[in-house]
């Protein structure tokens, strides 16, 4: 039977600066020997580790996943695996993702910080709770943008504002 490519993506919430891409494709073909992805950023630039010449990382296709560790914020971004001999692309899948552990662990810290026994000013603030609230939205916006539309760079738009809500954190919770 014919390889089926397909991949999926997950992210831990304990470790928000790493994700993994693991092969679920189905059939097989004797002619791949090696997994080649490019991480599309919405910059238009190519996620890659420190020192890669390529616009591409080399995922050795004995292995079923890869666990990559290169982010500093939520990113969206569009993933390309190719399935490829020595030479040639011979199945390729591409799709849009958005990595947001960061925001989830932030606006987790955020709930379990209001809780009134701990902080009850903090519980009555209704500057809180909007910039809780516009938190929130920008973290659905972004997964409604890859979820609907694929659209990476929305996405990243709404992810660089929960970043920035985070980098203010002190001053806006």
């Amino acid at each position: 039977m014919p390889l089926t490519p397909n991949f999926s993506v997950s992210q831990l919430a304990g470790s928000a600066s790493q994700f993994t891409i693991s092969d679920t494709s189905t059939g097989s073909d004797g002619a791949i020997t090696v997994r080649w992805v490019y991480l599309l950023q919405a910059d238009g630039t190519y996620l890659v580790p420190d020192g890669t010449t390529t616009d591409y990382i080399v995922w050795a296709y004995a292995n079923s996943s890869i666990t990559l560790d290169l982010l500093t914020q939520d990113t969206a971004l569009s993933i390309l695996v190719e399935w490829r001999d020595a030479s040639t692309d011979l199945y390729d899948k591409t799709v849009a993702v958005g990595l947001d552990a960061f925001g989830q662990n932030f606006f987790y810290s955020l709930s379990d910080g209001q809780v009134p026994i701990t902080n009850p000013p903090l519980a009555l603030s209704q500057d809180y709770y909007q910039n809780k609230l516009q938190f929130l939205c920008y973290l659905k916006s972004a997964e409604q943008a890859i979820t609907y539309a694929s659209d990476i760079t929305k996405a990243q738009q709404n992810y660089d504002l929960d970043q920035w809500m985070q980098n203010n954190a002190a001053d806006l919770f």
